[in-house]
């Protein structure tokens, strides 16, 4: 009976070491990210720091969203 406990535990350490290096690989894969460093830039409206390439811009400024950028033009046409 213990013999085959002992059998299943050293069965079991021998998949584990096979699979070693195939999981390392998919974590090291999985973390990788493009490479690219992207400017961040600032919402105009509410401060919040976006990718450049994500950002709207209107009037020379950078917005997160389309919502953000009319609120904005709307409060600096109510100052004038």
């Amino acid at each position: 009976m213990i013999f085959k406990w002992v059998i299943l535990i050293v069965l079991g350490f021998f998949v584990f070491w096979l699979l070693k290096p195939f999981r390392q690989k998919q974590k090291h894969s999985a973390d990788t990210t493009s490479g690219v460093a992207e400017d961040m830039v600032r919402c105009a409206y509410c401060d919040v720091h976006l990718p450049e390439s994500e950002s709207i811009v209107g009037n020379g400024h950078n917005f997160c969203c389309v919502e953000h950028r009319q609120l904005y033009l709307q409060s600096r046409s109510r100052r004038r």
